[in-house]
C-alpha cells in the first residue's frame, strides 16, 4: 500500500512491546496511527518527531487497518518523523499545559467520528498561539473561548449569532440573555439583557476568522467572562 506523507500533530502515544510506541496523529486528512519502532530506545531517529505539543512531518507506511470497539483508523508503520515546530513554552507552564492537554483530549475524541482539515487547522492555531501567549492569562482565556466555539462549529453545533430564540434577527440596539440549555440568545424587551451588540460582534468574528486576528483585538478583557459563559 502507498505511504502517507503529511504534517501531523501527536494526539496520544501508547507504549508497545519493549521499545516501541503506537502513536495517533491528527493530520489535515484526519486521524492516522502507526507503530514507531524503537522510539523508546536511545538514539531513536523517530523520538524527536513524536513528542507531544509539536508539529511534525511524518511518513506512515500503510500496512493494515486496526479496528477497536470505538474506532476504525489507519494503522501502519511510522518510517519517518521530523519535528518542524516544537511548542516548548506550553510544557513549561502548568496552566498552559493543562489547557493544551484538554484541547488534545477533545480533538482525540471528536476525530473518532469526524475527519476535517478544519480540525487540524484549529489544533495547530491553538497550540501555536498558546505557546506564544502561555503567560498571558487573558489571551489564554480567549484562546480557550476560540477553541470551544470553533470546535462546536466543526462538530455541527455552532451557536447562532444572527437570530434569537424566536427566530428574529439580532438587532444592534437590543440586548439579550443567553439560554444555557437551548444555546440561544433570548431578547429582553426592557433592555435589561447582559449581552449587547459588542459581544455579538466579537462572537461573529471568532467564528469567521483565524485566531491570530482575534488575538489582536484590543480591550476585550471586560467581555471575556460572558464569552467564556457562552462558549462553555
Amino acid at each position: 500500500m502507498s505511504d502517507i506523507k503529511t504534517e501531523a500533530i501527536v494526539l496520544k502515544r501508547v507504549n508497545y512491546n519493549e521499545g516501541d510506541r503506537i502513536v495517533t496523529f491528527l493530520t489535515p486528512d484526519g486521524r492516522v496511527s502507526g507503530i514507531a519502532k524503537g522510539a523508546r530506545r536511545e538514539k531513536s531517529k523517530l523520538a524527536g518527531g513524536i513528542e507531544m505539543f509539536c508539529l511534525s512531518k511524518i511518513v506512515v507506511h500503510q500496512r493494515d487497518t486496526k479496528k477497536t470497539e470505538s474506532e476504525s483508523e489507519q494503522f501502519g508503520v511510522l518510517t519517518s518523523a521530523k519535528a518542524i515546530e516544537f511548542y516548548q513554552n506550553i510544557i513549561s507552564d502548568l496552566e498552559a499545559l493543562e489547557l493544551a492537554s484538554n484541547f488534545l483530549k477533545q480533538i482525540s475524541r471528536i476525530t473518532q467520528h469526524i475527519s476535517s482539515a478544519e480540525l487540524f487547522s484549529l489544533t495547530r492555531q491553538t497550540l501555536y498561539f498558546l505557546n506564544q501567549f502561555y503567560l498571558d492569562q487573558n489571551r489564554r482565556q480567549l484562546i480557550a473561548i476560540y477553541f470551544k466555539l470553533n470546535l462546536a462549529k466543526i462538530s455541527g453545533e455552532e451557536i447562532n449569532v444572527f437570530y434569537d430564540s424566536n427566530n428574529q434577527k439580532l438587532e444592534p440596539n437590543a440586548t439579550y440573555d443567553w439560554d444555557d440549555f437551548e444555546k440561544v440568545f433570548v431578547r429582553r424587551p426592557d433592555q435589561s439583557g447582559s449581552i449587547d451588540q459588542n459581544v455579538i460582534k466579537i462572537l461573529r468574528l471568532i467564528l469567521s476568522t483565524n485566531l491570530g486576528v482575534v488575538l489582536k483585538i484590543k480591550n476585550l478583557t471586560p467581555f471575556l467572562p460572558m464569552l467564556s459563559h457562552i462558549a462553555a
